[in-house]
């Protein structure tokens, strides 16, 4: 069992991880085919939901294939996707940026370089379509840090003002959509005035059903074995302990914090399972079996060894802790209140401006960042 493991634990999943991403082609296919049928999608969901590895290993992973396709058998990609969550600096910028690198993909090495104009951003994105030969498909993920950012901005020049006349523009071959967290969606109303149709397609993201969540944790075990056992002796997984999992990560199942969460209904909803939770459960079982040169992924190992699913997610952060040095765990801690806001809103900082607001030396935060992030 040595080797990459097939879970990614708290950390999302992106394109290279697309082959280790089971659980969520119904709710991919369906994706794609609104982006590429309407101007604008809206995509929303609970916090933690998994919107962001949808679009990365199932969407765009899947979308940058059909177009590597599409360049070899018809000599035009007909698309090219772009990416954007850095919400932090000036979004015209950084997107501007991200479309030359989605489309300079296409081009030879000998192709010159894409030269986008600076007049508006509305001029950007026909000067890349016409010089693509086809359209761009923009996903604006964790679309709830630009208000974060730049909840007041306006003007000329600035998203507020370009993004919703690039929207509105009748003959731009764009397609937009926008992913953002459930508890952020009544800020878009901030476009209603100036986007009319701002609300007419849009997708919600359940949490995983059972069913898909047990293709979570068996295929990737499948897959790592297709691509890892060359020895004739396969990982495999208790039947046992599949269930198990299923179990103890539902959705209210493990609750964090001191407060719990209350579930109206009459008992009949359908089971659902927190993601994240049992990407965690799984990546923490499996470390374990490694340690214990064991090729199954056993019952008795999350139950005895390990405390069980709530025990995991609940000591996760404080074993990460605990392996690092008491200076760096002085250094964590006094970052974690730069990292949400007091109303739990996650705030994405460069590694300077979080060294800038916490008084602290850029290079002490860096290895600190990475160890916790896994």
């Amino acid at each position: 069992m040595r080797g990459a493991t097939p879970y990614k634990g708290l950390v999302p999943y992106d394109e290279e991880d697309a082959p280790f991403f089971f659980g969520r082609d119904a709710e991919r296919e369906i994706i794609i085919a609104n982006l590429m049928a309407s101007r604008l999608t809206l995509l929303y969901g609970a916090c933690g939901v998994g919107k962001t590895s949808v679009l990365g290993a199932g969407v765009v992973y899947h979308l940058n294939q059909l177009a590597r396709q599409n360049l070899a058998e018809c000599g035009t990609p007909e698309f090219a996707v772009v990416v954007f969550k850095s919400w932090h600096d000036d979004p015209i910028v950084g997107l501007t940026k991200s479309i030359r690198a989605s489309v300079a993909t296409f081009f030879s090495a000998q192709a010159p370089a894409l030269v986008l104009p600076s007049l508006s951003f509305t001029k950007t994105l026909e000067e890349a379509t016409k010089q693509l030969g086809g359209e761009l498909l923009i996903i604006l993920d964790q679309f709830e840090e630009y208000f974060l950012y730049h909840g007041q901005e306006d003007g000329e020049g600035t998203f507020a003002t370009e993004f919703p006349r690039a929207i509105n523009h009748p003959d731009l071959r764009v397609s937009f959509l926008i992913s953002i967290r459930e508890d952020a969606v009544a800020k878009l109303d901030r476009f209603k005035a100036r986007i009319p149709q701002l609300f007419d397609n849009y997708l919600r993201l359940e949490h995983l059903d059972r069913e898909a969540a047990r293709k979570a944790i068996i295929k990737p075990v499948e897959k790592y074995n297709q691509l890892h056992v060359s020895d004739g002796q396969p990982v495999s997984v208790e039947e046992s302990l599949v269930e198990t999992v299923l179990d103890q990560v539902q959705t209210g199942k493990v609750v964090l914090g001191e407060s719990g969460r209350g579930i109206v209904g009459n008992g009949t909803a359908k089971v659902q399972v927190e993601a994240p939770f049992l990407q965690l459960v799984m990546e923490r079982l499996w470390e374990e079996e490694v340690k214990e040169d064991s090729r199954n992924l056993r019952l008795s190992t999350l139950v005895n060894w390990l405390g069980g699913a709530k025990h995991i997610v609940r000591t996760h952060l404080d074993a990460k802790m605990q392996e690092l040095l008491p200076e760096k765990q002085e250094v964590a801690a006094h970052i974690f209140n730069y990292l949400v806001t007091p109303t739990g809103t996650k705030i994405a900082h460069t590694i300077p401006d979080l060294a800038a607001y916490a008084g602290l030396p850029q290079a002490q935060l860096g290895p600190v960042l990475e160890h916790l992030s896994y």
